[in-house]
């Protein structure tokens, strides 16, 4: 803490450290919509835009790259993640100013499964000049069987950023992160002693049958 019980904290991106007024600070929301073409906008997607699907299969489950990790490095070039086919990545445009997140961002996902027993995975990254990908904050959801909700949310991890001129953010969205989480077998089964698996086949609405979209707390200062 800083002098007088104020918050101190590091900026990444930024690499800096902050003498805060409060934590987190006032934020004005951005809210990025996905777009079937894999893209991020500030613009929300025509109504007849198709949905986005991805299949988690849990003998190949999504494996863990960085983020909040006990042994090895946290921040890491995550660029393998976003080719993987079980994971869906949604890109910006080149940022022509640097922004800076302050706070906790959320994802709203119009989302269905095939599958009841299910789990999502949500990163945000900066993409640098050179096309690497970098973590910057995620969160993780093993969805209800027995509840019909559509529009799924789900909180990231709070964050002090800065997303640097030239650079792009970008939002993935898996259905697991293995081992970090226990993989979901798609069963009711217990997933340590658990030996049947099934897939889980997800889709993500952009038109008519819902929107989705990444809301970031922008910095006033």
């Amino acid at each position: 803490m800083a002098g007088g019980g104020r918050p101190l904290l590091f900026v990444t991106g930024a690499k800096q450290w902050r003498d805060m007024a409060s934590w987190p600070p006032e934020t004005d929301r951005r809210s990025l919509y996905l777009h079937p073409n894999q893209s991020l906008s500030d613009a929300a997607p025509p109504a007849d835009a198709g949905p986005s699907t991805f299949t988690f299969n849990p003998a190949d489950p999504t494996p863990t790259i960085g983020g909040p990790v006990l042994t090895g490095k946290c921040i890491v070039d995550d660029t393998a993640l976003s080719e993987r086919p079980d994971v869906l990545s949604f890109t910006g445009p080149v940022l022509e100013a640097p922004i800076e997140v302050m706070g906790p961002p959320v994802v709203e996902l119009a989302h269905q499964c095939d599958n009841r027993h299910a789990d999502l995975f949500v990163r945000v990254l900066e993409v640098d000049r050179r096309g690497r990908s970098h973590n910057v904050t995620e969160g993780y959801r093993r969805l209800n069987p027995a509840s019909a909700e559509e529009l799924v949310t789900v909180t990231l991890r709070e964050v002090a950023h800065r997303f640097v001129a030239g650079s792009q953010i970008r939002l993935l969205i898996a259905g697991g992160s293995h081992p970090r989480y226990a993989r979901n077998l798609g069963t009711d089964e217990n997933p340590g002693t658990g030996t049947e698996l099934h897939p889980a086949v997800h889709s993500i609405a952009h038109g008519r049958d819902g929107v989705s979209r990444l809301l970031l707390p922008i910095s006033r200062v």
